[in-house]
């Protein structure tokens, strides 16, 4: 192999994402909660009119890849600019917010300005003021949805009161008509269910893992390997090969876990090595694979071994 072809398979490798069954359901869903909130040519133009905007909850273990698909999705809907009175706005349809640790409403609101493109505000800025100033701009840039991502950090922000964040989401929905989705792990399901407002202004959902090591992983296996474009084929989905049961356990079906340990394995190849040389044995094999497990997680079992794991 070339340089330049090493550098393009390192670029594949970094960017690895698949668009598999439950990435699909996922977009698909908030594809139909937006449809409640997009301008309809039916709207008088002159007139303010309500939306009715839905919300969820969307929950999975660690490394489900619900921050990827979150992600994902805010970049799939395309931005664009409008001119407004000689000026010329972002457009945002989908916006998506990491939530800041520990958990403050002066860092909430910041962050959302941050991800709407603009740090312009005085630090010594009020909270009240840095509201406003968020509250203006999700109309202006027209935000249809807002993804927040880690809403364990509200949790477990042990001096600042959980109901108190809930309410501040809801004054977003509230003051701008736009759909709320909340992503963490299963133990956020304590937000959703402290009030019966939450539990009827917001659905939930749950992303899961690979739980067996099935056609559908041995699918995965295989976009991923297409996705990668080896110079030497690998056999990821190939049960001959030993490998699929082998990456199923060390990941547990988790896609996060599964693509940290490809990345590694590819790291320890020298693929990310801009200075090595010889590019003519890169080969993923179960040695490497071990090593790069051993490398991400030591001895140790890094997750719960399922009860069907042989």
């Amino acid at each position: 192999m070339s340089h330049e072809e090493v550098k393009d398979l390192a670029r594949r490798i970094k960017k690895l994402f698949i668009q598999h069954e439950e990435v699909t359901r996922i977009w698909s869903r908030l594809d139909s909660m937006r449809v409640y909130i997009e301008p309809d040519e039916l709207d008088d133009e002159d007139e303010d009119v309500e939306k009715d905007p839905r919300h969820l909850f969307i929950t999975g273990l660690s490394g489900v890849g619900k921050s990827q698909i979150g992600k994902r999705y805010a970049k799939s809907i395309p931005r664009y600019t409008e001119i407004v009175d000689d000026e010329e706005i972002d457009i945002v349809p989908v916006l998506y917010v990491k939530l800041p640790y520990p958990f403050t409403q002066l860092d909430f609101y910041k962050k959302i300005l941050k991800a709407l493109g603009t740090e312009n505000f005085r630090r010594d800025a009020r909270v009240n003021m840095i509201k406003d100033r968020v509250l203006l701009l999700l109309k202006k840039q027209k935000v249809q949805m807002i993804i927040f991502d880690e809403m364990n950090f509200i949790m477990r922000t042990k001096n600042f009161d959980n109901q108190t964040a809930m309410e501040m989401l809801k004054d977003l929905t509230n003051e701008h008509q736009v759909s709320i989705v909340c992503l963490g792990t299963p133990q956020i399901e304590k937000l959703h269910t402290m009030e019966d407002e939450y539990v009827r202004r917001f659905g939930r959902d749950h992303i899961d893992r690979f739980e067996n090591c099935n056609e559908k992983f041995y699918e995965l296996l295989r976009k991923i390997e297409e996705a990668i474009q080896p110079p030497i084929p690998i056999g990821l989905h190939d049960e001959a090969t030993g490998l699929p049961r082998l990456l199923h356990f060390y990941s547990q079906g988790r896609i996060g876990y599964l693509h940290l340990i490809i990345k590694e394995a590819f790291r320890l190849l020298n693929v990310f090595d801009q200075k090595y040389v010889d590019y003519s044995n890169i080969r993923l094999t179960v040695d490497v694979l071990k090593q790069a497990k051993f490398n991400l997680f030591r001895e140790s079992d890094h997750l719960i071994r399922p009860e069907n794991a042989e």
